[in-house]
């Protein structure tokens, strides 16, 4: 449930009282916090009070102003929590999940600022039941493309059931207009049981120093589908170039010499999740082919189980694992935190506002 703040709320957050008499802003957010576990490192057993495990912890302020004739003017700002210690996510940002404003109406929706990616969102919303939370799909799935900063994301509106996106973010390099820069969208079908959607994402590898680099290329299709009983969900990705399959976690978590990103390589996700009254069972199976020479591939696998005490509050609980290959170093993980092992267990508890 999300509450809209009271004038004098808003005004000492710094908001001009003009703009409240015009617009209707509300604060929302999450703050989970939970224990997690994690085993099968060098470094042993760890065991941890964490934050944003099943959903990173996160506040928002969003709000929405009608101009007349279909159209409206929209701004959201989001920063993620360490509801553990109470310090901000995202190198210490303020709200370094999104910043942006835009315009919505009949054409559809266009923004601009830090957001999501095409990609990103089609990974989270069609593909990993678990949305990236608990034993989170992008431990093998990572891509050059989560949130883009300086970035301009058209929406177009839904046209009986397909609609699709498309963004541009500058790079930003002096001198180099193609530097840095990324550019990305999706497009898909969604209505009644079935959900289907098609993401692409382009990153420019270049620097102020570094030119003429390959791009970092990523794809994913994804699709998911009510069946009443569960749903299922399916994803595979095909990623190429360097930084297109970027790692949680670079250190030698198992021994040996620190990992390497794969520059070729597919993946492809499998996952259910089976509403039971006030449960939520929830399995999935991620992996990893590495189709470059190393053939670093992993598997993943994972069982989790909610339990909601009320519409904005619930518990959870999920064991995941990692099989490596060849060297591979990937480690378990969820929301907050990229983990130290090939295990993980957690027990949390969240709440929505």
């Amino acid at each position: 449930m999300k509450k809209s703040i009271p004038a004098l709320m808003a005004l000492a957050l710094g908001m001009s009282g003009h703009a409240l008499a015009q617009s209707k802003v509300t604060l929302y957010g999450v703050v989970d916090m939970g224990i997690s576990q994690d085993r099968g490192g060098i470094a042993g057993t760890s065991t941890r009070a964490t934050s944003g495990m099943a959903t990173q912890s996160r506040w928002g302020l969003r709000g929405s102003e009608d101009l007349g004739g279909g159209l409206s003017a929209f701004f959201t700002v989001e920063g993620g929590i360490h509801a553990d210690d109470g310090s901000s996510t995202q190198n210490k940002t303020l709200f370094g999940r999104t910043s942006i404003v835009g315009l919505r109406g009949k054409f559809g929706a266009l923004s601009a600022g830090l957001q999501d990616t095409p990609l990103f969102t089609t990974l989270n919303t069609i593909v990993d039941p678990l949305r990236n939370g608990i034993a989170r799909s992008n431990n093998l799935m990572a891509s050059t493309g989560f949130r883009a900063a300086n970035s301009v994301l058209y929406r177009s509106p839904d046209l009986n059931g397909f609609s699709g996106d498309a963004m541009w973010a500058a790079g930003e390099v002096a001198g180099d207009q193609s530097a840095g820069r990324a550019l990305g969208g999706s497009f898909g079908y969604s209505k009644g049981p079935l959900n289907v959607r098609l993401a692409y994402h382009n990153r420019n590898n270049d620097t102020a120093l570094i030119r003429n680099t390959a791009s970092a290329r990523n794809t994913l299709l994804g699709a998911n589908v009510d069946l009443g009983v569960t749903r299922l969900y399916a994803g595979f990705g095909v990623d190429k170039g360097l930084n297109s399959s970027s790692l949680n976690n670079t250190t030698a978590a198992f021994g040996g010499s620190a990992p390497l990103a794969s520059t070729d390589s597919n993946s492809l996700l499998l996952g259910a999740a089976i509403p039971r009254g006030a449960s939520t069972f929830v399995v999935s199976y991620v992996r990893k082919n590495d189709k470059t020479l190393r053939d670093q591939d992993a598997q993943q696998y994972a069982l989790a189980y909610m339990y909601a005490l009320s519409k904005r509050t619930d518990v959870y609980t999920s064991y995941a694992l990692i099989s490596n290959k060849n060297g591979a170093a990937y480690t378990e993980g969820n929301s907050e935190e990229p983990g130290t092992g090939s295990k993980q267990w957690t027990v949390g508890l969240r709440h929505r506002f």
